[in-house]
């Protein structure tokens, strides 16, 4: 399997100690996104390894080091640039995932359950207020469609954006190419 496929099928992800609020942001996204929070880079890269996951880090040295590990060295330090650097570089597809289908804290997969099971989980004028919950069977938590909803749907629109613009410079250059190439 080439590395483009791997990027491609799997989408499953793991960051190391300094990405905690990429981690999360990936989440939010709906990449299935470990957090390692760990010193020890062998277990990362152990991990990684063991559940088939895309190591992403700020560690400029470990890609050398692992060249044929499947590691994404990111230079941004501000949490929504490293989101928009990994869609710059291709490696977030938005095709599979849906946004808002992972407990952000946990990284477990949210469910949808019936309004009666939230009930007393949920503050009162919550629960009169919404009619869809969703639930983290990893750790409990329980959620519903907030007013940060909108922030977070804004940020993923953004982000949207920049893949589409990412996708039509890919294509212009491509095109510049095959121009320069039959021009010669």
């Amino acid at each position: 399997m080439e590395q483009g496929d791997f990027f491609k099928e799997t989408m499953k992800f793991i960051a190391d100690r300094t990405l905690g609020k990429l981690a999360k942001g990936l989440r939010m996204l709906g990449y299935d996104t470990v957090y390692y929070r760990g010193d020890d880079f062998h277990q990362l890269i152990h991990i990684a390894r063991q559940e088939g996951r895309i190591l992403v880090t700020r560690n400029t040295k470990l890609a050398l080091r692992r060249p044929k590990d499947h590691i994404i060295t990111l230079t941004e330090n501000h949490p929504s640039r490293q989101l928009e650097e990994l869609i710059r570089k291709g490696k977030l597809s938005f095709n599979d995932e849906v946004p808002f289908t992972r407990c952000i804290p946990c990284n477990g997969p949210l469910e949808d359950i019936p309004r009666d099971q939230a009930e007393g989980k949920v503050p009162d004028f919550i629960f009169h207020q919404q009619k869809d919950f969703f639930h983290c069977r990893r750790c409990d938590k329980i959620y519903w469609q907030g007013s940060h909803l909108g922030n977070m749907q804004k940020r993923v629109k953004e982000l949207l954006h920049i893949k589409s613009e990412n996708r039509n410079s890919g294509e212009a250059s491509r095109r510049d190419q095959f121009e320069t190439i039959s021009n010669d």
